[in-house]
């Protein structure tokens, strides 16, 4: 009998280069997998995309509501999505997904170019 955990399939889905998970922001990725993933920093999330131009790739993520809303469908890998930034708490700024159909609007670009500009200040 076949055990899909048996599989190499999900090993080779996170067997590419990563990148950065500012080159998923703004954009629509198909979202095809997550593992944890050990770094020097502390276990975090291995998420597993296919650009726009077909790249597959991975990003590392703690962010907990990419997180949680990865798990809440993960029974229906792979799925389309959109990143984006935004505000929690006025000063502090996350990642949320939303509906591949979304606009990137001007508020997007702006909360994405703040984001890009504290994200080492933490």
């Amino acid at each position: 009998m076949y055990d899909f955990e048996d599989s190499d399939t999900q090993g080779s889905m996170f067997d590419v280069e990563f990148c950065s998970i500012d080159d998923v922001v703004n954009c629509v990725a198909v979202y095809k997998g997550m593992k944890e993933h050990p770094t020097s920093n502390g276990p975090r999330k291995l998420i597993a995309v296919t650009m726009p131009d077909g790249t597959n790739t991975a990003f590392l993520t703690s962010s907990k509501k990419i997180i949680e809303q990865v798990e809440s469908v993960k029974d229906r890998f792979p799925f389309r999505a959109m990143m984006k930034c935004v505000a929690y708490g006025g000063a502090f700024i996350g990642f949320r997904l939303f509906s591949p159909n979304s606009e990137v609007t001007d508020d997007d670009r702006r909360l994405f170019q703040q984001y890009k500009k504290t994200k080492f200040k933490r």
